[in-house]
Parts: C-alpha cells; sequence; structure tokens
C-alpha cells in the first residue's frame, strides 16, 4: 500500500541548456513506495527530469525536494550523502569495463561503506541472488556478458547500498521481449522484497503498464503552444488506456497518427 506521504517533490522545474529548453513548468509528487513510469517520445526530457531528481542537472528555475530537503540548497558533501540514498540503474547498465562483475557490483560499497572484505561479499552474494545471476558471472568482464545479464548486473549494483529510492533510465531498451519481461518481473520482486521508491523512464509501454502503479507523460516543448502544460498526462495504466487526448492513445498504441501528417507536409513544403 501507498504511503501517504511524498519522498520526492517537483516544484514549477524548468531545464533549459542554451536557449534550448527542455522542461517547463512540471510539477510532481512521488510518495513513498510508488512506481512511477514516465513515457514520452525522444527528446521531451524524461532523462534530464531523472537527472534533476538527484542534482546531476540543476534547474533553471523551480527545484527538487528529497525528503523534505531541497537538492540546490544542499552542499556538496550532504548532497553526496542524500545521493547514497538512491539507486540507478543507467541505460545500457553502465558498467565499468575494466571492472570483473564482482568489482562493479563492489564499487558503491568500497566508495561509501568501507567495511570487511567479508561483509562486502556477503552483501554483494546476496544481491547477486536476487537478480538471479550465479556467482559464476563474478569473474567476468562486461564485455562476456548479454545485455540482459549486464542490465541485471547493474541492478545488483544499484541494490548494494538498499537504497531508498531506485530510478531505472530505459531498463528494456535494446532487449528481446522475453528478456524485457525478465527485467519488468525482478522491478516487481525488488519492490516487493525491499520498502523501495521506483522512478522509471521508459518507450516501452509494455513495462510501464505492468509495472507501474501511475504513468506521467511528458510532451516535447516545441510541440506544445505557449501556455500547455508539459505534462499531458498523469494517471493509472488503466486510465492511460482510455485517454482520450490523441497524442496519449497514439504514443500508447505506437501509432504515427498525426507525425506522420506532419512530416509529409513538411517534406512537401520542402519540394515547394
Amino acid at each position: 500500500m501507498v504511503a501517504a506521504t511524498s519522498i520526492l517533490e517537483i516544484h514549477e522545474l524548468a531545464v533549459r541548456f542554451g536557449r534550448q529548453q527542455v522542461l517547463r513548468d512540471i510539477s510532481l509528487q512521488v510518495p513513498r513506495g510508488e512506481t512511477l513510469a514516465i513515457i514520452g517520445e525522444s527528446g521531451c526530457g524524461k532523462t534530464v527530469l531523472l537527472k534533476t531528481m538527484i542534482g546531476l542537472v540543476r534547474p533553471s528555475q523551480g527545484h527538487v525536494t528529497f525528503d523534505g530537503n531541497r537538492i540546490d540548497q544542499l552542499s556538496d558533501q550532504e548532497l553526496t550523502r542524500q545521493r547514497i540514498r538512491f539507486g540507478f540503474l543507467f541505460q545500457n547498465a553502465a558498467l565499468f569495463d575494466s571492472m570483473t562483475v564482482a568489482e562493479n557490483i563492489l564499487f558503491p560499497l568500497r566508495e561509501h561503506r568501507p567495511k570487511e572484505l567479508a561483509a562486502h561479499q556477503e552483501e554483494m552474494l546476496a544481491r547477486l541472488a536476487e537478480v538471479g545471476l550465479p556467482p559464476a558471472v563474478l569473474s567476468k568482464r562486461p564485455a562476456e556478458l548479454s545485455g540482459g545479464m549486464r542490465k541485471r548486473v547493474g541492478l545488483a549494483r544499484a541494490l548494494v547500498m538498499h537504497p531508498e529510492v531506485l530510478l531505472y533510465d530505459e531498463p528494456t531498451t535494446g532487449l528481446d521481449p522475453i528478456v524485457s519481461d525478465v527485467i519488468n518481473e525482478l522491478m516487481m520482486w525488488t519492490r516487493k522484497q525491499n520498502p523501495v521508491t521506483s522512478i522509471i523512464v521508459t518507450h516501452d509501454m509494455k513495462s510501464a503498464i505492468k509495472v507501474a502503479d501511475r504513468i506521467v507523460m511528458l510532451y516535447p516543448i516545441t510541440r506544445l503552444a505557449i501556455d500547455e502544460p508539459q505534462i499531458i498526462f498523469d494517471g493509472s495504466p488503466a486510465e492511460i488506456e482510455k485517454s482520450k487526448d490523441k497524442r496519449v492513445s497514439q504514443f500508447v498504441r505506437g501509432e504515427a497518427g498525426d507525425r506522420l501528417n506532419e512530416m509529409n507536409e513538411m517534406l512537401a513544403q520542402g519540394q515547394g
């Protein structure tokens, strides 16, 4: 059951890179224990929004509050302490190529919690088992693993610090349907086994509908009127499948729709 209090709050957030505005007037509350999926087409700012949540991208205006603390008002030392409470599964897993699987999983523990090696080993093996990988992979390097195995090693590394919030950036991208569903099941298993809040950036509607309690859809600013909100949907998986907004329904169904018409018009204008 989702708790009533919010662990993350985003207040009137905007992000610009030079003259390019990526996010505009984003306000969200993420309750403790919720699994939130953030969807939208490429270039709408999903990953940028994810990175603002842990201070990797600083907002141009507005702010992010984590557990009652404004991220932008924290010292570098305090921000580092707060980030330890997050686990981040990067797109393509982002493992260290020069390290073995064991070294990759142990990296956060050695950096932030210097304990006896035996304690590290025990924690590593527990997380490896949690993502369904055998100890035999520990001596391998990322290049020796399949894409799905790399994602699972990345998830084990994200879990090793027992985070309160898990951030997933395109966790099923580049995987076949079967392996994608393995990752979906692991995300659901992780939520059941740990009191964790999960935020998932994804293009994969099957994944979003299966895993999420709530779905938020962003739309590219360049395709919005000046006074239109960038969040064009915020609701449950059941509600998004019934949305009357054409932009939402076309994305959910994977239909080109109006976008194809716009492309044809641009081609016609170029030929003119």
